[in-house]
């Protein structure tokens, strides 16, 4: 094979390899950007997560120091008691709106089903102040009516299911996270194993090039 020809051939072949180079880099790429938007979507549903089971542990916090202090109010009449009452029941419609906008959309029927609850159980609270301690065989009939505790058992119970299922959904996102995050890196990878393949590939022809060269240029001064 000529010198010409062989430099011909050795230039086709770097040629075909800088293409499949650069078409790999460029798929590469575009797979990093849509893995990188996946894993930070999947990061975000691990803070909302997060958020929405801190905001039902307020709920529940407060369901609790509603009922208290609805009772502490009904049996002493003490204004503190019932000022509590009213910032706690503002406390918790701030915080159900709150939980329905950290939750998915496949627990939004648990949200409306848990204020529902939540309304249902406050006619209690309602019960209590109307009673109050002028009547204090009315009051603790009231209290311990099962009817009326159930109420607010099942408030306890929504929340406790609702925890559950976020628990649930909270191992599913940060499982999903870190696979995307190991898929990222690999494509991180590739793209600089790439990259530096392409280099050596590079230097390697202009050294071939050269060499060339430098054969015939002996070659012609000796000649």
């Amino acid at each position: 094979m000529s010198s010409s020809a062989l430099k011909a051939q050795l230039s086709e072949m770097g040629k075909a390899m800088l293409v499949a180079g650069l078409a790999l880099l460029v798929a590469t790429a575009v797979l990093l950007v849509s893995a990188e938007r996946d894993l930070r979507n999947s990061n975000e549903a691990v803070q909302r997560t997060n958020g929405a089971l801190l905001q039902l542990a307020e709920i529940e916090f407060l369901v609790i120091g509603v009922d208290y202090s609805a009772r502490g109010y009904a049996l002493t009449g003490e204004q503190l008691f019932f000022d509590h009452e009213n910032e706690k029941q503002r406390d918790l419609k701030l915080g159900l709106a709150e939980l329905g906008r950290l939750v998915d959309a496949k627990h939004a029927g648990e949200v409306t089903r848990l204020e529902r609850l939540i309304d249902r159980h406050a006619v209690v609270y309602a019960q209590f102040v109307k009673t109050g301690a002028r009547d204090t065989e009315a009051m603790a009939a009231l209290i311990t009516n099962p009817m009326q505790r159930q109420k607010r058992y099942d408030v306890l119970n929504e929340v406790r299911a609702l925890r559950i299922g976020l628990m649930d959904d909270l191992v599913s996102h940060q499982v999903q996270a870190e696979k995307q995050q190991r898929y990222t890196l690999i494509l991180t990878f590739v793209i600089v194993a790439t990259a530096f393949l392409g280099g050596i590939v590079e230097v390697a022809m202009k050294n071939v090039f050269r060499r060339r060269r430098g054969l015939r240029a002996s070659v012609s001064t000796e000649a």
